[in-house]
């Protein structure tokens, strides 16, 4: 099995976890994809042996069967809650990404090793430190929906999904990130912002398939 059943879908979406934050642990031993779960930055995983209780295939970065105890959940999602919000282009793939890091001065080369997207040119523009830096990066990649594009990669031998690419410019990511600050009233501190045009990348809507 490589893909989500229709009942996990169903508990991942009742327990409001975006599908960017899940991971095919196909063929991979627990401290193989928890150290690469830690690098995407990702919260369950799937296809992992399942536990003995109720042979559920649903586990957190730590292991832990989420079916069977969701507060294994809120658990990880208040680990990864403060942080640093960051902005990374790319000027070969002509995209943005919004992301959320522990490690922001280690992110662009976490990046470009595992050729996020298929590039390996990131750069980190911009970062926020906040307490709400796990919430401010939902919200950011939820406003620039309209501008997403999904690409496929591989990372270590697996296939993968980039969940947080945008056609549009960094001025537009940059001043999304700071309207969510200021509209939801959440404290943050600018600590990295880069001046520089040449990501300013035309901002293209996605077409919508009807």
């Amino acid at each position: 099995m490589n893909q989500l059943t229709s009942e996990q879908l169903v508990f991942l979406k009742e327990q409001k976890i975006a599908l960017k934050y899940v991971f095919n642990a196909n063929g991979l031993k627990k401290e193989e994809y928890r150290e690469i779960m830690r690098d995407l930055n990702m919260i369950i995983a799937y296809n992992v042996t399942p536990c003995k209780a109720y042979g559920h295939s649903l586990r957190t970065r730590s292991g832990h069967c989420c079916q069977c105890d969701t507060s294994k959940i809120a658990f990880q999602s208040r680990a990864d809650a403060d942080g640093v919000t960051y902005l990374a282009g790319s000027l070969t793939g002509e995209l943005i990404k919004i992301g959320y890091t522990k490690a922001v001065e280690i992110r662009s080369e976490s990046l470009n090793r595992t050729k996020y997207a298929n590039y390996s040119d990131w750069e980190i523009l911009f970062a926020i430190e906040s307490k709400f830096a796990g919430k401010i990066e939902n919200l950011v990649n939820t406003e620039l929906n309209k501008y997403f594009i999904s690409n496929n990669y591989e990372h270590d031998n697996h296939n993968q999904q980039a969940y947080e690419t945008f056609k549009c410019s960094y001025e537009k990511g940059k001043q999304m990130i700071l309207e969510i600050c200021q509209t939801n009233n959440l404290d943050f501190k600018i600590i990295k912002e880069k001046k520089t045009y040449n990501y300013n990348f035309k901002n293209l809507i996605k077409k919508i398939e009807h």
